[in-house]
């Protein structure tokens, strides 16, 4: 495995957060330089573009989860309101019944009346309300109030549906036109998420940012077949710490499974790590010691979120799904947060081919090692489908 790399890091990152925390400055007279990738126009355009993919698809992650949310929400209320409208149809369908039968008796009630109280020829009368018999139809003054409130009670129920019915109908549009609005947005990130990967993939560029493509255990199988025989404190495992850089790297979308790739560089396949410290920081090519974890956990969340200050320029510690970590940015959490929201390669490094040569680490092969050993990670797991470390793992 490859040795552990000095990390320029330990020079840039020391300084700043020393500082801060009003420690005394460490190598404050060296600064590292920005990356320089390749030499050639045509390889920092294919650099650019692909910084710019990753950045984008990101972005285009966090949209999308906004939009699924919503998408979800309207279309539940969707179902609501299409319950809704089909409860008051038939509501108002049977109210308009019941008032037609309400106005039928009434017409025959008023002409009885009139029948018995007039000379004539008792011609049926077509009419909406009681009141419109005349006043000499002799009908019983109860009955014509009985009759009355009962035609008025279920007209104004009848227009009450109604309003209801309509106002329900013109929510479903609403809502209706949105789930179409958000339907195609989603069906438009997800086209340009495609176009982003499709051009990563023919650059052959690897961002750092993304789900991991391999599980905890498949990561831990790939090391078991190494050999690798790993000295972790406090009897932590390497199906621990492989499930602990799933989980960290997917709260804060960093590819976990080449974090880990990059431990294990840092470390000397874990040999190096008995502090917690699994990334280098704090290790600088001119000075000694680093940073220490008081446990895995939190060696490995501070490892992922300075991975996203690098690789996200939009990252900020108010969107972090765990606050700044303490053993890296100190404890009090508004000078951790200022510190995070303020790291000056913020966003330098969206992809782990922009690794090295300044970005992490000084050494100007560095990305092509994270890379090359995650290629034989990943071809251990095609290799071994439904791997995963049985018996005791590698300590």
């Amino acid at each position: 495995m490859p040795k552990v790399s000095r990390s320029a890091l330990g020079i840039v990152l020391v300084v700043a957060i020393t500082a801060a925390l009003g420690s005394p400055l460490l190598e404050s007279h060296v600064a590292a330089e920005p990356a320089a990738t390749t030499t050639t126009t045509d390889g920092n355009s294919r650099i650019r573009d692909a910084a710019r993919a990753a950045i984008e698809l990101d972005r285009i992650r966090n949209r999308s989860e906004r939009i699924d949310s919503e998408l979800a929400i309207v279309r539940q209320r969707n179902t609501l309101t299409d319950g809704l409208v089909a409860d008051l149809t038939t509501q108002l369908a049977a109210a308009a019944v019941q008032l037609e039968a309400i106005r039928a008796r009434v017409r025959a009630n008023a002409v009885a009346v009139y029948q018995r109280g007039a000379s004539s020829s008792g011609s049926v009368l077509d009419i909406e309300s009681i009141n419109d018999v005349g006043s000499g139809t002799h009908y019983a003054s109860a009955a014509l109030a009985t009759d009355q409130t009962e035609l008025d009670r279920e007209s104004k129920w009848v227009d009450a549906l109604r309003s209801r019915h309509d106002e329900a109908v013109a929510t479903q549009k609403s809502q209706q036109d949105r789930e179409h609005e958000l339907t195609d947005e989603h069906d438009q990130l997800v086209a340009d998420a495609t176009r982003d990967r499709t051009l990563l993939d023919a650059l052959g560029m690897v961002p750092v940012m993304g789900e991991s493509v391999l599980t905890g255990e498949q990561i831990a199988a790939w090391f078991v077949s190494t050999g690798g025989r790993s000295r972790l404190a406090d009897g932590t495992s390497i199906n621990d710490l492989a499930n602990l850089y799933v989980i960290e790297g997917r709260a804060e979308n960093v590819r976990g499974d080449l974090a880990f790739v990059q431990a294990v560089i840092e470390t000397g396949s874990f040999n190096v790590a008995a502090v917690h410290n699994y990334s280098g920081i704090g290790v600088c090519d001119s000075c000694t010691g680093g940073y220490a974890f008081p446990a895995a956990l939190d060696g490995v969340r501070a490892q992922i979120q300075l991975l996203r200050n690098y690789a996200d320029p939009d990252s900020r510690a108010a969107l972090l799904a765990n606050p700044p970590s303490p053993g890296l940015y100190g404890p009090d959490p508004r000078k951790a947060a200022n510190l995070y929201d303020t790291f000056f390669l913020k966003g330098k490094a969206p992809l782990w081919n922009q690794m090295g040569n300044g970005n992490w680490a000084t050494d100007p092969t560095y990305a092509g090692k994270v890379i090359g050993i995650y290629a034989q990670m990943r071809a251990y797991a095609l290799a071994h489908p439904g791997s995963g470390p049985s018996g005791t793992a590698a300590q």
